[in-house]
């Protein structure tokens, strides 16, 4: 039961971010919220709000539209937290790729519900 809604969260944030869906996003993570950069330095955001700015700033030049999963794997460390390998592209309105790229989101149970409360991935823009 508990992988099946870890994996609902991961949908969650993908349909929210590519709806557009503040409420969703903030739905789909915990606060406060960490990313480690692929060059190592640590981003935390305190809201969904300041989150939100930094992704539309990240995605704005290279025409971001949308996101979608490759794959997506779960594993059980403890009955509150879950890691899950994400492989996903990123894409323009016209479908074309701008990159494929693999993240680890830590999924933790937290004020009574399943959140993305960090992640950790390959960076932007890398294309394969």
């Amino acid at each position: 039961m508990s992988q099946m809604l870890v994996e609902r969260v991961c949908d969650l944030y993908f349909e929210s971010l590519n709806a557009n869906n503040l409420a969703g996003v903030t739905e789909a993570l915990h606060f406060p919220h960490f990313r480690v950069m692929a060059d190592g330095r640590v981003e935390v955001w305190s809201n969904s709000e300041d989150l939100w700015s930094w992704f539309e700033k990240r995605t704005f030049n290279d025409g971001w539209n949308h996101s979608a999963f490759d794959s997506v794997t779960t594993e059980e460390l403890t009955e509150k937290k879950f890691h899950v390998e994400v492989r996903f592209g990123r894409y323009r309105k016209d479908k074309s790729l701008i990159g494929k790229y693999r993240s680890l989101y830590i999924i933790t149970f937290e004020k009574d519900r399943w959140g993305i409360k960090a992640g950790s991935g390959t960076g932007y823009r890398k294309k394969k």
